[in-house]
């Protein structure tokens, strides 16, 4: 399927072959790479149809009135909300299971989620692609943004925030650090070594796995989609000509 991006009055995507799973997003949607992350640590087939963030088809604000990204359809089936997403998809797919059985546990992560993203992916994370570090007090609020996931780190001593291996909360949060390189390398952002140290051997771990290798996006490319979203130019079809 083209990878192009939908937008506007563009037409609907051919009709969903009977038991196909669908995928609407962008291809530098964190939100949309959550799901992604997960349906490439399962081994689940999918197509993906991408749209544009700022100038959404008419067609996907009928399917999903929300009007968020990523969406999923399935026969008759459509859901929205990337952690909806997620578990929907965890449950369902019963192969390397990502969610924790144990009721409470499930609902830590659910908390720490809860709390990460108000404050990085729909707080600092925007403002400081928007700025690009010009606004350093946006830079420290990313920065701190990230102390509970350390502080979780250091609680559990485990590679991983899911144990011996990634799990559904490290897949929840890598989107984002994986974008922290192109922030380095046009404003100098740094998560330091002595701040953000368990961190730090986690994200060296993450990009040793599978499916972060399979879902990533090679950083000269996400340098070019930050600085053309900085710019308010259109980011989405980067990297397919």
């Amino acid at each position: 399927m083209d990878q192009r991006a939908h937008g506007g009055d563009s037409e609907f995507p051919p009709p969903l072959e009977v038991g196909k799973l669908r995928i609407y997003g962008n291809r530098f949607c964190p939100f949309t790479e959550r799901v992604r992350l997960v349906l490439a640590a399962k081994g689940v087939e999918y197509e993906q149809v991408n749209i544009r963030l700022r100038d959404k088809p008419k067609w996907y604000l009928e399917k999903f009135p929300a009007g968020r990204t990523p969406g999923l359809e399935q026969d008759d089936r459509s859901l929205w909300e990337s952690i909806v997403i997620c578990e929907y998809l965890d449950e369902t797919f019963t192969q390397n299971v990502l969610f924790p059985k144990d009721p409470y546990d499930k609902a830590r992560i659910k908390l720490l989620v809860s709390a990460f993203d108000p404050v990085v992916p729909l707080g600092a994370y925007p403002a400081y692609c928007k700025s690009t570090a010009t606004d350093k007090e946006v830079e420290a609020a990313l920065l701190t943004g990230l102390e509970p996931l350390e502080a979780e780190l250091t609680q559990l001593s485990t590679p991983f925030f899911g144990g011996n291996k990634p799990r559904i909360l490290d897949f929840l949060v890598w989107p984002w650090f994986e974008r922290f390189p192109a922030f380095h390398e046009l404003s100098g952002f740094q998560m330091s070594e002595e701040r953000f140290p368990n961190l730090n051997r986690w994200v060296e771990r993450m990009y040793g796995q599978m499916a972060v290798q399979v879902c990533m996006h090679p950083t000269p490319l996400l340098v070019k989609a930050v600085q053309l979203y900085k710019d308010n130019k259109s980011f989405h079809d980067v990297g397919l000509d």
